[in-house]
């Protein structure tokens, strides 16, 4: 059984993902707060789509399920019928997107990568379209789920508080040396150099942590939905507090160390301590603001769930528009406003969710194409 709270936050990923593009534009408004609620606190979104594949594998997992009630199981975890499944319903629409969009920007730019060694390049590193990079890191942690089942059965049978600190704090290290070191691949060979320049986008460790608490809290749901209602207050108070972390953090750099706005967006981005704590909280407050309105129709859950159920679509959708949307300013001189781009987001979004309602109305007809750009 799908849990709805969860699926519901794809909706808001989605949101969170589309404002991180606009703020690529945004930075011509030189509006600090517009372009850091852009860059900066829409940053939750990346992350917290492993978290919610995290918690859709985990919530599958008997033997895990069983370990998380204290009780013993025989593991019947089959990876040859397991990834299968998951390179139909990731890879297939990785490839075909991929190929969409090198299509597209052959037709706009005039050049598409057709040596092989270019092809393999872009498709590893996930370089035809800049959003497809999660694809790849997504696939790489189902092709390592097995590691990963290991650590989290090692964690339920030893200690979930002491396992996860010792995996924040490891975090926390890879965050800061593979932001902070005198490292210069210059003179290596292409191969070496490229998986250390790209390294953001296919190494999963980046993500381990969130992807993991995302199993935890699908293993023990029925203790996390008490948590979220007994203890809203306290989880509301520490969403606030991190987003002071980082805001407060931006807000010292920009005003008192000189950054310029993009300095900001490539230093309190999710991969940042600010940014990791963000998410957490944000995660955990999403999850309580939607147990609140569970059963309670209204706007907000209507739309939050009209995004998640195109959610694939409009992920994989949206920067076409966004790309047509500023080629339109460009050949046009438009001076980018924060009024220009709070419309663009909007604009973003609104195109985004019919043209994805309009492609999942032909995909059902055509299941030649379903499967290829859906998976499914």
């Amino acid at each position: 059984m799908r849990n709805q709270i969860i699926d519901n936050i794809r909706g808001l990923c989605l949101l969170g993902v589309i404002g991180i593009h606009v703020g690529s534009v945004s930075v011509q408004t030189n509006n600090f707060w517009w372009f850091t609620l852009l860059e900066i606190l829409s940053r939750y979104s990346v992350p917290t789509f492993f978290f919610i594949s995290g918690f859709g594998l985990f919530s599958k997992d008997n033997y895990l399920q069983a370990l998380a009630k204290g009780q013993i199981e025989q593991d019947s975890f089959n990876y040859t019928h397991f990834l299968p499944k998951r390179l139909q319903s990731a890879g297939l629409p990785y490839l075909s997107w991929s190929i969409f969009y090198q299509l597209y920007f052959w037709r706009t730019v005039g050049y598409i990568a057709l040596a092989p060694a270019e092809q393999f390049f872009m498709l590893c590193f996930g370089l035809s379209c800049y959003h497809l990079y999660f694809m790849v890191i997504l696939l790489v942690f189902y092709l390592t789920h097995p590691l990963w089942r290991l650590i989290m059965a090692f964690i339920l049978k030893t200690s979930i508080p002491i396992g996860m600190s010792i995996i924040f704090i490891l975090q926390l290290i890879l965050f800061y040396f593979s932001s902070h070191n005198h490292i210069n691949p210059e003179g290596w060979v292409p191969f070496l150099k490229n998986l250390y320049v790209f390294r953001l986008n296919y190494v999963p460790l980046y993500y381990l942590f969130i992807y993991l608490m995302g199993g935890l809290m699908a293993l023990y749901w029925e203790k996390v939905e008490l948590i979220l209602v007994k203890h809203f207050y306290p989880i509301l108070a520490f969403y606030f507090v991190t987003i002071l972390y980082a805001e407060g953090s931006a807000f010292y750099s920009y005003n008192y160390e000189n950054y310029d706005l993009l300095s900001l967006a490539y230093t309190y981005h999710q991969l940042s301590p600010q940014g990791l704590l963000y998410t957490i909280g944000s995660i955990w407050f999403f999850c309580a603001i939607l147990k609140s309105f569970e059963n309670k129709a209204n706007i907000f859950t209507n739309i939050i769930s009209l995004l998640a159920k195109y959610s694939m679509l409009i992920y994989f959708i949206h920067p076409l528009f966004l790309d047509i949307i500023t080629r339109y300013y460009t050949n046009n001189n438009i001076v980018i406003t924060t009024k220009k781009s709070i419309f663009t987001y909007v604009l973003l979004v609104v195109t985004s969710l019919l043209a994805s309602y309009i492609l999942d109305m032909i995909f059902k007809r055509l299941k030649y194409l379903r499967i290829p750009f859906c998976g499914k």
